[in-house]
């Protein structure tokens, strides 16, 4: 990830971001996600990855709520230049996020991903079985950052995810 810097995103950054996530899934629908959660108030981190020409990544973390109490996180999504993936930059983006996560006293972090990419950082279907959530599955995955976090819950999700 030579020449590669990782910075929290700014308003001028929303149009690239937007290209971004669309062109890594192919659809709006994740844009939408990263919009409303800033509209919302739901954003606890969104940065980016860029080499001083262009953004090439992105990852947002959003507030989740367990039994009501604020001390989780979601991540996503999180999206890299198709042209860039394998190359480091979605590895730089998670690990500052997750720090950042830890730093603000999150307890968990919650991720609905590619079942054989999350896991290499520590995410486990596992963990997040062990919630009522809107969704299950091997794809959902937890990681505890904390271990006084709850070990069961309801998860309650921004209304982005609606």
């Amino acid at each position: 990830m030579k020449d590669i810097w990782i910075r929290p995103a700014r308003a001028e950054d929303a149009d690239a971001i937007i290209a971004l996530n669309d062109a890594a899934f192919g659809t709006p629908d994740e844009s939408k996600i990263v919009a409303q959660l800033l509209a919302d108030g739901d954003s606890l981190a969104s940065l980016v990855a860029h080499d001083d020409r262009e953004i090439l990544g992105h990852i947002q973390l959003f507030r989740i709520l367990i039994d009501g109490d604020d001390i989780a996180a979601g991540l996503g999504p999180m999206s890299v230049t198709p042209e860039r993936q394998k190359s480091g930059i979605g590895r730089g983006l998670i690990k500052l996020g997750m720090t950042m996560m830890e730093g603000q006293g999150r307890e968990l972090v919650f991720v609905l991903g590619h079942p054989d990419y999350y896991p290499k950082y520590g995410f486990s279907p596992g963990v997040a079985a062990r919630y009522e959530a809107p969704w299950s599955g091997p794809a959902f995955m937890g990681i505890e950052l904390s271990n006084t976090a709850p070990r069961t819950g309801a998860l309650t999700y921004p209304k982005a995810f609606n």
